[in-house]
């Protein structure tokens, strides 16, 4: 049998004052996804993002061997790798400012 019990009423101890309800966290969940993976899970405001999806860290990432990227690192989903690349990594971003050099 289902009971309701928001209507009951706490007990207070004699001069203690009401409580008021916590308020909701900033950020209360986010879906992330990433190009087929997805997670449900709650993600700390303060958590740096990463990747073109400006997302937080999750699964396996790669980092833009360019010391200058603005980025750094990349989920592997979102730049449409499935291994690690053998040698250097520059990312899509990097990649077509070195083109226009």
């Amino acid at each position: 049998m289902f009971v309701d019990k928001t209507s009951e009423k706490k007990k207070r101890k004699k001069g203690s004052e009401p409580q008021s309800p916590e308020p909701p966290p900033t950020l209360p969940f986010s879906l992330i996804s990433g190009a087929g993976e997805g997670f449900d899970m709650p993600v700390d405001p303060n958590e740096p993002t990463y990747c073109l999806c400006h997302q937080v860290s999750y699964g396996e990432m790669i980092g833009c061997d360019n010391a200058d990227c603005p980025v750094e690192w990349f989920h592997f989903a979102c730049v449409g790798l499935s291994s690690k690349p053998k040698g250097s990594w520059f990312c899509p971003l990097c990649t077509k400012e070195m083109g226009k050099l």
